[in-house]
């Protein structure tokens, strides 16, 4: 009859060769996918650790930025950056004598530059502040337009002209016996400013 188990001498380290298979397989089917779960808890016990801190640490500088936000408000409706006026159809007037401010006291003739038209303009509501524009067509001379739109674009309230467009006109009228020739410049472009009160 054939022998089944090995020798006396080579049963004792087969036998210690099988406890380490068991073990190993022991090891990595029931104990490692526990210690790599409790690996995974630590990492994101430490993250919201971490994140707890960091919200912590936001929530104690609460009083100060409320503060510092309350402070930007009051500036804002102290401000002499935004239109004085509470809203656009009011405001539009401000502008309109504004506009008319500069060319009195910037143009050399305000005479020789007259605003021919205006319309408002309804402002887009995506912007945070409510924009207030109108649309100027005036007549001018170059010199002294360049000083009305300059003393518009750096003046108090914050005013900006955009969208400019220049037409060359030479007109001819009689001074006495004289036929004067006038080059006068026909500009269109936005006006426009902002409400102190924001949408946002």
């Amino acid at each position: 009859m054939a022998q089944l188990l090995p020798d006396k001498e080579r049963q004792k380290p087969l036998a210690y060769l099988l406890l380490v298979v068991v073990l190993i397989v022991f090891y990595y089917v029931l104990i490692q996918p526990h210690v790599l779960r409790h690996m995974e808890l630590n990492d994101a016990i430490g993250q919201m650790r971490s994140s707890e801190a960091r919200y912590r640490a936001a929530i104690a500088q609460r009083p100060e930025l409320e503060q510092r936000i309350a402070q930007v408000r009051q500036g804002q409706r102290n401000s002499d950056l935004f239109l004085e006026q509470q809203n656009a159809n009011l405001a539009s007037s401000e502008l309109t004598t504004r506009l008319k401010e500069v060319i009195n006291t910037s143009a050399d003739n305000p005479d020789n530059c007259q605003v021919l038209s205006q319309q408002n303009v309804r402002a887009p509501d995506e912007e945070q502040f409510e924009r207030v524009t109108i649309k100027v067509r005036m007549r001018c001379e170059v010199a002294d337009l360049s000083r009305v739109l300059y003393q518009l674009e750096n003046g108090r309230p914050y005013l900006f002209v955009d969208n400019v467009t220049l037409y060359r006109q030479v007109t001819r009228r009689r001074q006495g016996r004289e036929l004067v020739e006038e080059k006068m410049l026909d500009v269109r472009f936005d006006l426009f400013g902002y409400l102190r009160g924001g949408q946002a």
